[in-house]
C-alpha cells in the first residue's frame, strides 16, 4: 500500500512540474494577417469604422465560446486556448484571410489576435477539430 502512496504522489508532483513548465512564452508567430511574429494589439482610438473595442473567443470543451460573435470595423478579437487540449484559429472572408500559425499550434493559455478592418462575415475553424469545431465573425 505504501508503495501505490508513494507512487501516486510522484505522479502528482511530476504532473505539477510538468504544468508549471508550460508558461506562456507569447512567441506564437500569430498575430496578424500577414504572418509575421508580433501580436497586433487591441486599437485605442477609433479610426473610420468607428471599432474601438475588443471580444474575447475562448477555446474550452472543443468549442469556441462564444461561437458566433458581432463586432465593429476596427474591433480586434482574440482568441484564448483554455484547456489542455491543442487547437488554433483559421478562418475568412471578405477576401481576407487570418491564421493563428500551425495546426494545433496554441496550447493551453495561448493567444491569437487579430482586428477586423472590412465589414463582412468571416468563418473559422479549428483545423484540428473541424468541422465541429467552428465559428463566425460578423463584422459591422
Amino acid at each position: 500500500m505504501r508503495k501505490w502512496l508513494a507512487l501516486l504522489v510522484a505522479c502528482l508532483a511530476l504532473g505539477l512540474v510538468v504544468a508549471g513548465c508550460g508558461g506562456d512564452d507569447d512567441d506564437d508567430g500569430g498575430g496578424n494577417a500577414g504572418g509575421g511574429a508580433e501580436e497586433q494589439q487591441p486599437a485605442e482610438t477609433a479610426g473610420e469604422g468607428g471599432g474601438t473595442g475588443a471580444a474575447e473567443v475562448s477555446m474550452r470543451d472543443i468549442q469556441f465560446e462564444p461561437s458566433n460573435l458581432s463586432v465593429k470595423r476596427g474591433d480586434t478579437v482574440t482568441w484564448i486556448n483554455r484547456e489542455s487540449v491543442p487547437h488554433d484559429v483559421d478562418g475568412g472572408g471578405e477576401g481576407v484571410q487570418f491564421s493563428s500559425g500551425p495546426e494545433g499550434g496554441m496550447n493551453d493559455g495561448d493567444r491569437f489576435e487579430f482586428t477586423f478592418e472590412k465589414a463582412g462575415t468571416y468563418d473559422y475553424v479549428c483545423r484540428v477539430h473541424a468541422p465541429g469545431m467552428a465559428g463566425t465573425v460578423t463584422v459591422e
